[in-house]
């Protein structure tokens, strides 16, 4: 599944979100930026839902909720950081992390 954008502008801080920039919250069900390390509502800090069509389901519900995704949608403003650029020593490195959670867990 290809990944969609869904940034929009309004009067937040808006700036482009893949889907596949976004995860779910296990624990409480909100919308997080992947480079989270914690669920930025709840502070949960384990297993998060990647799943492609539940997050377009998450995203099409907070478009409706909202009108427009902005980044106080996804993660606290005040202490965002643009991620790293996505380098493919970088990918690499976030795949094997992926893959270690999964053989873990």
């Amino acid at each position: 599944m290809a990944s969609r954008e869904t940034g929009q502008h309004g009067s937040g801080r808006a700036i482009p979100f893949r889907e596949t920039d976004l995860k779910i919250c296990d624990l409480c069900g909100w919308l997080n930026l992947a480079s989270n390390t914690e669920c930025f509502i709840c502070g949960w800090h384990g297993r998060f839902e990647r799943d492609p069509d539940a997050v377009h389901a998450a995203v099409e519900l907070a478009l409706r909720r909202y009108g427009r995704l902005e980044l106080q949608h996804f993660t606290d403003p005040r202490t965002y950081r643009q991620p790293l650029a996505m380098t493919w020593p970088r990918r690499f490195w976030l795949w094997l992390k992926r893959l270690a959670a999964r053989l873990s867990g």
